[in-house]
């Protein structure tokens, strides 16, 4: 039976027999979607010539920075490719390779068993994981332990196995382990959709389970007092009381204003429709790096920012003001207009805002190229140096910033999408 026939069969074996098959497909697939990966590395690598140039990066400021070693170049290269291909972040694309390089070398019998969709992509990344650990050529030895035990459970399973038989085979005790862990901790931030975002702290276990307890005891008592809150609610609540107030945890109904809030120094880049700025349309305003956000919150944070720009936008054709641009040094009127054009740097799936990139004249200046805006754009430094460095180049099409890789594939960039006119809201 084939997987269209599936959808209209009432058989409850043969749908669930076709789900088995479409979970070994996968495997199958990424097990070659692995071998592709480390295919592509080692061809790059074997022939750096068709990869890197050698130039000299050329900054705005017109400095020019020696060339890094070719081979961090082909590496820096075949990162980002495989980020463009796989639409995927550079962070991801370099996991990717870094596994794949692993488990074609080192973990032969783990490679096979993803093939044969003995185990998905998730088992065998917990399996690498923990043998990345190991000498290259202990590898294998840990690898037949591993897999010497059962393979048909969760990979959340199949990851506490590996880690026993890590912490079995490994020399090194786990407190030498933790103590280089401890060095990687760190706290970031990771946007969600209404105007909410995650707060992701990673850390020791102690001290990560000691804070979570003690935010749980603080929610606790406010519930023991009455508090109509949840215990999540009160949690964050109390969480944000310590790192910005003081006192009981306050919830956003209760005084998240500007001026209850610990002062921050912090520079916001605010664009507010004009109609909404007038009081005679609700589409939201939006905050650089993030998106849309109700108009109250985007108020609260410009009340406390050192500096902020605001940014009238047609609230049907998205049209913006055109400047001057007859230098080589970018005016700064000019470089407004781009980083609103802009938001991040343009190269294909980099999201690093363009207030930290540099603008760069993509038809260089001493080549012949205009201080034009279709000639300009933000690139962050290590996109700026990967396009000089090595044979990836771009071109204009209208506002689309087309790029060539050094296979000859193309990706292309528009400009920020949250500029774009709104969309008829929905009628239920």
């Amino acid at each position: 039976m084939c997987s269209t026939d599936a959808l209209h069969c009432d058989d409850a074996a043969a749908i669930v027999g076709e789900l088995d098959r479409v979970r070994r497909d996968l495997a199958a697939l990424e097990a070659e979607r692995t071998m592709l990966l480390d295919a592509l590395r080692r061809a790059n690598e074997a022939h750096e010539d068709r990869v890197v140039t050698g130039g000299d990066v050329e900054c705005e400021s017109g400095s020019r920075r020696a060339a890094a070693d070719a081979s961090d170049w082909v590496a820096r290269s075949t990162r980002a490719e495989v980020a463009c291909v796989l639409r995927i972040s550079e962070r991801a694309a370099a996991t990717l390779l870094s596994e794949a390089r692993v488990l074609c070398a080192d973990l032969p019998a783990t490679t096979e068993a993803l093939r044969s969709g003995g185990i998905s992509y998730a088992h065998a990344k917990a399996l690498v994981e923990d043998a990345q650990l190991f000498r290259p050529l202990d590898r294998g030895a840990f690898e037949q332990v591993v897999l010497s035990g059962r393979v048909d459970v969760t990979p959340h399973r199949f990851a506490h196995r590996c880690r026993r038989v890590r912490e079995h085979l490994d020399p090194e005790t786990i407190d030498e382990r933790s103590e280089r862990a401890t060095r990687s901790r760190g706290v970031t931030v990771q946007p969600a959709r209404d105007g909410m975002a995650w707060l992701m702290a990673y850390g020791p276990i102690m001290q990560v389970q000691l804070a979570h307890t003690l935010l749980t005891g603080t929610a606790m008592d406010e519930t023991a007092a009455g508090d109509p809150r949840t215990m999540s609610q009160l949690r964050f609540d109390a969480l944000v009381d310590a790192v910005l107030r003081s006192g009981r945890p306050v919830g956003l109904a209760d005084g998240a204003d500007a001026a209850s809030l610990r002062p921050v120094r912090v520079g916001v880049t605010l664009t507010v429709p004009a109609l909404t700025l007038l009081g005679q349309g609700d589409e939201p305003a939006v905050i650089d790096g993030y998106g849309p956000i109700p108009l109250d919150v985007a108020k609260t944070l410009a009340a406390g920012a050192d500096s902020w720009r605001r940014v009238l936008t047609h609230p049907v054709t998205g049209v913006r003001l055109c400047l001057d641009r007859e230098t080589y040094r970018v005016p700064a009127a000019l470089r407004a207009w781009l980083a609103d054009r802009d938001g991040t740097c343009r190269f294909p799936g980099c999201d690093r805002a363009a207030s930290a990139c540099d603008v760069d004249h993509n038809h260089a200046w001493a080549d012949g190229g205009c201080t034009d805006h279709d000639n300009l754009a933000h690139l962050c430094r290590a996109h700026h140096r990967l396009k000089h460095h090595t044979r990836w180049w771009a071109r204009f099409e209208d506002e689309l910033l087309v790029w060539m890789s050094p296979s000859a594939h193309e990706y292309s960039t528009g400009p920020r999408e949250d500029r774009e006119p709104a969309l008829t809201r929905l009628r239920h």
